[in-house]
């Protein structure tokens, strides 16, 4: 698998210098990156510059060994240009080419065809029907989707335009990714190969996966098994109703896999199966920015009453615990807040506490033993001069002098278009919730991860 993911030489069939194209696109993604740390070879029946290079006829004309060929050709003329790849002896082939098993039979016996080929010859094979891979590590983005930041998140995906709409989602919460996979109809390469890859990848922190369907699921229950107690997986999974099976084997021929069996299967596994869209990129930011906390009791501070209650509310409905203020912490965040407030969790420090009320009683949580999660609630209040970010400025602040030891979860509602958060949160790194219902879930992810990490510590005892 290593050598999809770090080839050294690469061709691209179908190279094309028209920007209506998907080969051109594919293309200009890799020629682009001018950090690329391989060689690419364009292959081109038309005789036309693109982008400066001057293409060849067919990769038999290319002296150089190949590890990966890209075919971008019309599906009727992918088996000929498959031949000459054999011929060539390439490692792995990668058909980014839609117009097979997911369209008729005629297009499942091509595939077919193709897979059985290649495996006589001993040539891997990613897709038909796919957008492509990238790995940051070497500036390769050998697909038509946009290059994401460079993050810790490495994702595999089913469905190539889901994965493209997921990167969106990802950079827009300024979530860096490190390689993606999108394997389209799998004729061959399977989840659990680029999960074992994921797995052993040190620039992977984090794996998420979209999927329809489970050809080898036995193999794949038994990966995951492997994986999750070095890496947290995160499952969406397409096709639980009859209608979504049925739209799933339109999209990639294939046949829908049972949905309890696999919630079952990756629960027992202690990996996360995400019911929701929406739920999917706040579990990322979870695991891409937070530790995993050694406890689970929580601690609210928030200059509004209401956004407690209904985080409050979430966290009952997701059986989180709130903490216990003692009297040690209690006296070291008084001073700090004006007389009428409760020394109770949550902490209502009233709607007028300021950037140095927020710095203060956050640090003084991230201290306290008493607590292992702190969720700072803010309402961005309008009066006072009271700047947009400063609530947001002193809980981070907090945060960096106490080492990130501890998970700190924004809460600031409805405030996910302000320029001046997102501005700080790209400087500083960090993250924001912005619903009640968000920021639970989140507190709900990173405290799973734990009691599953912390039982299978005890059960190797």
């Amino acid at each position: 698998m290593a050598f999809f993911f770090t080839p050294k030489k690469i061709a691209i069939i179908g190279a094309t210098a028209n920007p209506r194209k998907f080969g051109n696109v594919v293309t200009e993604n890799i020629l682009s990156n001018k950090d690329r740390q391989y060689d690419v070879y364009l292959i081109s029946l038309k005789k036309e510059l693109i982008n400066g290079l001057t293409p060849y006829q067919s990769i038999l004309d290319i002296r150089d060994n190949i590890d990966i060929a890209i075919i971008l050709v019309p599906a009727e003329a992918v088996e000929e240009v498959v031949d000459e790849c054999i011929h060539k002896s390439v490692k792995g082939i990668i058909i980014i080419t839609g117009g097979f098993g997911e369209i008729d039979q005629k297009g499942k016996q091509l595939e077919r065809r193709i897979a059985s080929k290649c495996n006589k010859a001993g040539i891997r094979v990613i897709g038909p029907n796919c957008v492509g891979i990238l790995n940051q590590d070497i500036g390769l983005n050998a697909s038509f989707i946009l290059t994401p930041p460079r993050g810790n998140v490495s994702f595999i995906t089913q469905s190539g335009s889901f994965g493209a709409a997921v990167l969106y989602a990802m950079k827009n919460e300024h979530l860096g990714c490190s390689k993606f996979a999108n394997l389209g109809n799998m004729v061959d390469v399977s989840f659990s190969e680029v999960l074992e890859y994921f797995n052993h990848d040190p620039n992977t922190n984090v794996i998420c996966m979209y999927l329809e369907s489970i050809p080898a699921g036995r193999e794949f229950f038994s990966c995951i098994k492997r994986v999750i107690p070095n890496k947290p997986i995160l499952v969406l999974k397409g096709g639980k109703t009859v209608t979504g099976m049925n739209a799933a084997s339109s999209h990639t021929g294939s046949l829908s896999t049972n949905y309890q069996l696999l919630k079952s299967a990756v629960d027992q596994a202690g990996g996360h199966m995400i019911e929701y869209i929406a739920d999917y990129a706040t579990a990322l930011k979870a695991f891409a920015y937070f530790p995993i906390p050694q406890g689970d009791r929580i601690g609210i501070m928030t200059n509004s009453g209401g956004t407690s209650v209904l985080f409050s509310d979430q966290a009952e409905r997701f059986g989180l615990k709130l903490a216990n203020f003692s009297q040690n912490l209690i006296t070291k965040m008084r001073p700090y807040v004006i007389p009428l407030v409760k020394m109770v969790n949550p902490l209502d420090m009233i709607a007028g506490a300021r950037e140095e009320q927020y710095y203060h009683v956050t640090k003084a949580m991230l201290e306290s033993d008493d607590i292992d999660i702190v969720v700072g609630c803010c309402v961005i209040t309008p009066f006072l001069e009271i700047q947009w970010d400063e609530h947001y400025r002193g809980m981070v602040r907090a945060w960096n002098e106490t080492d990130r030891k501890k998970p700190m979860l924004p809460l600031l509602v409805f405030a996910d278009n302000f320029p001046q958060i997102r501005k700080l949160s790209e400087k500083e790194k960090v993250t924001a919730f912005y619903t009640p219902y968000q920021a639970a879930y989140a507190c709900k992810v990173l405290i799973d991860r734990m009691k599953y990490l912390k039982k299978i510590k005890k059960e190797q005892k």
